[in-house]
């Protein structure tokens, strides 16, 4: 049995791993945040430190699943 790296057994990610994992930009997740819009995925704040949920980047994307448009 393989033995899991610290990556895949991380829960909380930085901006930058959370970004590299749902391939958007670092930027777009800090941009999103100081929006503080609501449209942006859910971060957790500590201090300085910004983390986000695997489980929470998940959920966000599946929010944002769309079908293919249908010819009319």
């Amino acid at each position: 049995m393989r033995a899991a790296t610290a990556e895949q057994t991380t829960e909380y990610l930085t901006t930058v791993e959370a970004a590299a994992y749902i391939k958007l930009s670092r930027q777009y997740l800090e941009l999103a945040r100081h929006r503080g819009d609501g449209k942006g995925p859910p971060f957790i704040k500590l201090a300085r430190a910004v983390r986000y949920r695997r489980s929470a980047l998940d959920a966000w994307m599946a929010k944002h699943d769309h079908a293919p448009d249908v010819p009319l």
